[in-house]
């Protein structure tokens, strides 16, 4: 980790980091090759330290992320929860996406992990062949805490690697 980081406690921002992974329950997703990306947001879940999504590619922002096989997400702390409206918790990352193949035992076992965490709607949208189960591999982000509390992170295990200080 970067010296810059000594001030602060690594402990406690893995804590934060992970803190804003276990509490998303959906991801912001942005997409696109031209001027003006085209914006989503869909349910998430985590297994294995890794990042699932399940969209349908009838949205514009999924078709997009399909084609490019990356896209940017946001994990962002809950309004009600926020102490500061403006320094909400957040992570941003790129990342490049994997699709789980539709008869493996891995997408059986995070559709199941979906209908826990998500409910009864996955058993109706599971064989929908609109919807696709991606994995997301993570290449870099930035983790916000509040005011003058950003971090970069870098590789598939969000690695903290430095504090921002200018943007």
């Amino acid at each position: 980790m970067n010296d810059l980081l000594n001030d602060h406690d690594r402990e406690g921002l893995v804590a934060e980091r992970d803190a804003i992974l276990n509490a998303a329950r959906t991801v912001i997703i942005a997409a696109g090759t031209g001027e003006v990306p085209e914006i989503g947001v869909t349910p998430m879940v985590r297994h294995q330290g890794q990042v699932f999504i399940y969209p349908s590619r009838l949205s514009a922002h999924v078709r997009c992320m399909l084609e490019a096989e990356k896209a940017q997400f946001m994990f962002v702390q809950d309004e009600a929860d926020a102490q500061n409206i403006w320094a909400r918790k957040r992570i941003k990352i790129c990342a490049n996406i994997i699709e789980i193949e539709r008869n493996s035992n891995e997408f059986n076992e995070v559709a199941s992990i979906f209908t826990e965490a998500h409910g009864p709607t996955m058993k109706l949208i599971r064989d929908f062949s609109d919807f696709h189960m991606l994995k997301l591999l993570p290449e870099n982000g930035v983790m916000v805490l509040g005011f003058a509390k950003a971090y970069r992170l870098e590789g598939a295990s969000l690695d903290i690697v430095s504090h921002l200080r200018e943007s």
